[in-house]
């Protein structure tokens, strides 16, 4: 007799697909018209992991075509419109170092919502 299938279990919660970009190496975001942008609040917030790994697979499309590299799903919060990922590691690589406020990418004008983490 053969075992049961498993069902995949998967995560409530917020999602955006992040990656770098092959020419730059600069850290991008999916937005909602499939693109990329430098922002973390441009991205497009997918609301059940399922859709992230449906969105996750159309973003290695681009990993094919040479445009980003190691597009991944991350987890994260929406406050007040500020989109915000749940790891440190991935707000790192969203807002900039946390040592250094001058240098975040909030003070090179990426992402304007984050203002409230600097402060």
């Amino acid at each position: 007799m053969s075992a049961p299938a498993m069902k995949k279990k998967t995560r409530d919660g917020l999602y955006v697909i992040t990656a770098n970009e092959l020419l730059s190496g600069d850290v991008v975001f999916r937005n909602a018209n499939g693109g990329w942008s430098p922002g973390i609040d441009a991205s497009r917030v997918l609301d059940t992991q399922d859709k992230g790994f449906v969105e996750l697979a159309e973003a290695q499309k681009d990993e094919r075509a040479n445009i980003v590299v190691a597009p991944v799903l991350v987890e994260v919060t929406v406050d007040n419109g500020a989109i915000r990922p749940v790891h440190i590691r991935e707000r790192i690589r969203a807002l900039g170092p946390t040592v250094r406020p001058d240098l975040a990418r909030t003070a090179q004008g990426f992402s304007i919502n984050a203002v409230e983490e600097r402060s």
